[in-house]
């Protein structure tokens, strides 16, 4: 099996030229996304807890989309679905506005080097368009093992200025979320659970 890459440039010319479509779901269905889905472990145990919800993961590298639908495919699993499209550019594309109850960004890519710091996904760009989806009160759940990953997304979020959106901290402002609520886990998760890493968790709600 080749080998795909784990980190993607989503500045890279070709990925910001993607065809994607308007995603279409069922009449009064719910719809829960995860940006940056890789295998769609997550959405895969989501969706066993939660069958009458769709969900659908957004990952940029196209290989994994195939692999990730292939897996849902055999297993028979009918509520989700992944999508090759670049978040950071395809988000207007690809959800009507206030129809989808609740983003997940689980473990985005740190982008260590200065100067690749343009290339993290979190910033006022995407939390606006993440406002202009979402219905009113619903939620945006982060977590990564990146302290400073963590702060900047926290930061946007607080940061009702920046964005047009104003997001609700559910425990309060400024305030990390003990644990993952949902009763499902990327292999990333279970990765830092198993060495004892420190995970940081935000839960936000659109105002």
């Amino acid at each position: 099996m080749r080998r795909v890459r784990q980190h993607v440039n989503p500045l890279k010319s070709d990925l910001l030229e993607i065809d994607v479509a308007r995603l279409e779901v069922p009449a009064g269905a719910r719809l829960e996304v995860e940006l940056g889905s890789g295998e769609a472990h997550f959405l895969i145990e989501r969706a066993r807890l939660e069958p009458e919800t769709v969900f659908v993961g957004i990952e940029i590298r196209r290989e994994v989309v195939w692999r990730a639908n292939r897996a849902c495919e055999l297993a028979g699993i009918g509520n989700v679905r992944s999508v090759f499209a670049n978040m950071s550019v395809d988000m207007p594309r690809l959800f009507v506005p206030g129809s989808v109850a609740r983003f997940f960004l689980n473990f985005p890519d740190p982008w260590f080097k200065s100067r690749q710091h343009k290339r993290r996904v979190v910033s006022p760009a995407l939390i606006d368009e993440i406002g202009v989806a979402l219905v009113p009160g619903g939620e945006i759940f982060v977590e990564t093992d990146i302290f400073d990953i963590a702060l900047e997304a926290m930061a946007t979020l607080e940061g009702g200025a920046v964005c047009k959106y104003r997001f609700e901290n559910a425990l309060g402002p400024w305030s990390f979320y003990p644990q993952n609520p949902y009763g499902a886990r990327s292999r990333r998760e279970r990765q830092c659970e198993a060495e004892a890493t420190p995970i940081w968790r935000l839960l936000y709600r659109r105002v």
